[in-house]
């Protein structure tokens, strides 16, 4: 069960549900609250490569209280990657401000229950686009948060145990990083906990071109066909659409070509 937060600071913050829940969200995956000198107000930035265009415009649209004319920008090409970057920055605003000082410490973010708990099923679906992938064949789920700790991955895993009764297994790897071994932890959620995490959040997406982020893949036709009817739930539309991106997802895997 959710707690009553109707008198909590951050929801006395004059925005939208909608707005909070996408900056919420996106603070965990590829958006950020940014306060430099001499402003005394602070920023919010979504980075997105140009091949997401369609999810980053649908993004932005709904966050135009927060915007400027010159807050969507296109960048060029850099040494790490071909591909355009698309970049929104905010107006500094004294709300983004308020909220960035609940959410940050030391200019870090901060990962806390306080206001973890302020996420809605927007916030959770943001988070699964930015961040979130299908692997194992289709058929278990990750949360590729390789910036955060141990500890605030403990704190991520009991907050979606708790408030959203999603189960997740943390998981470590090692990582060479600047001729160094680096240990990154991630979430993992099993085929059950993935279903149900996806069925939560499906109906807070809809777009087209981020459907095979909920795509997940069986050999079993019968197994198949009911994950699509649950996919046509939220998308009834999408019929066409859901089918080609589960075959083409099928065909990149050898798993599915034996």
């Amino acid at each position: 069960m959710r707690p009553n937060l109707s008198k909590k600071q951050l929801s006395q913050i004059s925005l939208s549900e909608s707005c909070k829940a996408i900056i919420l969200g996106s603070l965990l995956g590829d958006g950020s609250l940014k306060l430099y000198k001499p402003y005394k107000n602070a920023r919010f930035w979504i980075r997105h490569s140009w091949i997401q265009k369609e999810y980053w415009d649908w993004k932005i649209a709904r966050l135009s209280e927060i915007n400027t004319k010159r807050s969507n920008q296109v960048q060029s090409p850099t040494g790490y990657s071909k591909q355009k970057k698309l970049l929104f920055q905010s107006a500094a605003l004294e709300k983004l401000t308020q909220i960035y000082n609940i959410t940050y410490k030391n200019n870090r973010l901060y990962i806390k229950r306080k206001w973890l708990n302020h996420m809605s099923t927007l916030s959770l679906a943001i988070w699964w686009l930015d961040d979130g992938s299908i692997i194992g064949n289709g058929k278990r789920g990750v949360f590729c948060t390789d910036a955060f700790s141990k500890k605030d991955h403990q704190l991520l895993q009991r907050y979606l145990h708790i408030i959203w009764k999603i189960d997740t297994k943390l998981g470590i790897l090692n990582r060479e990083y600047k001729g160094h071994t680096k240990q990154i932890y991630r979430l993992y959620l099993n085929n059950q906990a993935l279903k149900k995490f996806l069925v939560l959040i499906m109906p807070y997406a809809p777009i087209p071109s981020m459907i095979y982020k909920y795509c997940i893949l069986y050999k079993d036709p019968n197994l198949q066909e009911r994950w699509i009817s649950e996919m046509l739930v939220a998308f009834p539309d999408w019929e066409t659409n859901i089918r080609e991106s589960i075959q083409n997802r099928k065909l990149k895997l050898k798993y599915f070509r034996k």
